[in-house]
């Protein structure tokens, strides 16, 4: 019978063995090789530096469950970010958005219409309201076009049957870009990962300039949205006993370490914070989840800070105090970003075919063209580069992958629910572009063939212009961080 002491340094080494960095938000770790279709030179070098007053990531080290150093990343956004900044700031079609930014219900109950409301200006969304200033294609006028018997809305088994580009058939008129307005009558494809903004005819929504509304300092507190987003979608799971299948495989012949990581865990159970969640033996698909969401936090943050409202001077600019409490303090969060900037880029690579048979439609041909040269060279410009995120990997388990992929889908729709319960409009705004954004670049990795374009589900123009300014937040993330860490 082992003693007390070392019964617990047992549990210890077996615990970190079996489970070690299993919590990606509140750790970080070097990416296993596994994850990386090609081999690192640098994959073992440490992540973290400790030659400032606080923890420094490491840009030669590599950006866990990614394919790319930290550095490469800085990088290739360095030389895809002019690009990036001319679609989302020059085009009309990436520059507008319509939201239902006022009507729909947050699914929290206990909270009533009043709770974390902002009365600050600042919070304030300047809506389109006069329709002379969106592209003529996108007016009522137009999209009620759809609602007529001669342009019936066919459904979704008669738009796969007739092809994406001609889905009525010509009964608007030959020089009408039909898939410019024909959009899914249902809430949700089953492949969708978000809940979706509807841009047709009878839906409720504003548009919206988002050059004019930019991602910045309100000074309304989200926390109490952002403890619910972790809160709710955590993918928690009990704590294994000793005879615990995973357990048991790890250490079949030693029964005195599996139950010794199993007494510790328990203990740690019993008296961690509940502020605090365990993942347990935490799979690649629901850490990715986690690291996703933190990511897109560190994102909001980083805009925040580097975009803040000084009150005494009333200038705008970066707020080193912020910088320091929300992200020097917290490389985990750093490393998120990095990763999420890395799965976005992967997404809008991905979709070159897809872009290349996709019809831009503002109304303004010589500017559809440009819009798609612009986009196009951003894909090629990306795909040129070494692979940075591997997606093939994911939702491998033959008997885990389906049930897997749906919860993780279901978990993030639920996400783009809650962004519902901001109080802050413009906050609101931001929030859910993101969240479809997130989701669009999902349903791309996990849903598209990338070589293929009639076979793959069809992307609603939201969905699109989420996906690339999403991309553009994070890109300029990245950018602020650079200068505020100088």
């Amino acid at each position: 019978m082992p003693s007390a002491a070392k019964l617990f340094f047992l549990a210890v080494f077996t615990l970190f063995q079996s489970s070690h960095a299993n919590d990606p938000v509140k750790s970080i770790k070097s990416a296993p090789s596994e994850i990386c279709a090609v081999r690192h030179h640098n994959a073992k070098v440490p992540l973290l530096a400790s030659n400032s007053q606080y923890p420094q990531i490491n840009p030669k080290a590599i950006v866990s469950d990614a394919c790319a150093s930290y550095s490469t990343l800085d990088n290739l956004n360095t030389a895809l970010a002019p690009s990036l900044k001319s679609i989302t700031q020059s085009t009309d079609f990436f520059a507008y958005y319509r939201l239902n930014l006022y009507d729909q219900k947050c699914p929290v109950t206990a909270w009533d219409d009043e709770t974390g409301t902002c009365g600050n200006i600042a919070c304030k969304v300047d809506t389109l309201e006069d329709e002379k200033d969106i592209p003529e294609i996108w007016r009522a006028s137009e999209l009620s076009k759809l609602e007529g018997p001669k342009a019936a809305h066919p459904g979704k088994q008669l738009q796969k049957e007739r092809g994406s580009q001609r889905p009525l058939q010509g009964n608007l008129g030959e020089n009408v870009g039909e898939s410019c307005v024909v959009e899914y009558d249902d809430e949700c494809d089953e492949r969708d990962y978000c809940i979706p903004e509807d841009e047709s005819a009878t839906a409720k929504g504003d548009y919206v300039s988002l050059v004019d509304n930019p991602e910045r300092y309100t000074g309304y507190a989200g926390q109490p949205v952002w403890d619910a987003i972790y809160r709710e979608n955590c993918f928690f799971k009990s704590l294994p006993s000793s005879s615990s299948p995973s357990l048991s495989n790890l250490f079949s012949n030693n029964d005195h370490k599996v139950e010794a990581a199993a007494a510790l865990r328990n203990v740690i159970q019993a008296n961690i914070p509940k502020s605090y969640f365990i993942l347990d033996d935490t799979c690649l698909e629901k850490r990715v989840f986690h690291r996703i969401i933190s990511g897109m936090h560190a994102s909001i943050s980083t805009h925040i800070c580097s975009d803040y409202l000084n009150q005494t001077t009333g200038t705008w600019g970066p707020n080193l105090q912020c910088y320091t409490d929300r992200l020097a303090k917290h490389p985990e969060r750093v490393s998120n970003l990095y990763f999420n900037y890395a799965l976005l880029l992967r997404a809008v690579t991905k979709l070159r075919t897809y872009l290349k048979n996709y019809t831009f439609c503002s109304g303004d041909v010589t500017q559809d063209l440009a819009t798609k040269s612009k986009i196009l060279h951003l894909a090629d410009s990306a795909a040129a580069q070494p692979r940075i995120f591997d997606e093939s990997i994911m939702f491998q388990d033959p008997h885990d992958a389906g049930g897997l992929k749906e919860d993780f889908r279901n978990r993030f729709r639920n996400v783009s629910r809650l962004m519902d319960c901001v109080g802050c409009d413009k906050c609101r705004l931001w929030g859910k572009l993101q969240t479809v954004g997130y989701g669009t670049a999902l349903k791309v990795l996990f849903e598209y063939e990338e070589d293929k374009n009639g076979e793959n589900p069809p992307l609603r123009r939201t969905e699109l212009v989420a996906l690339v300014n999403t991309l553009d937040r994070v890109a300029r993330s990245l950018t602020a961080l650079g200068e505020m860490r100088a």
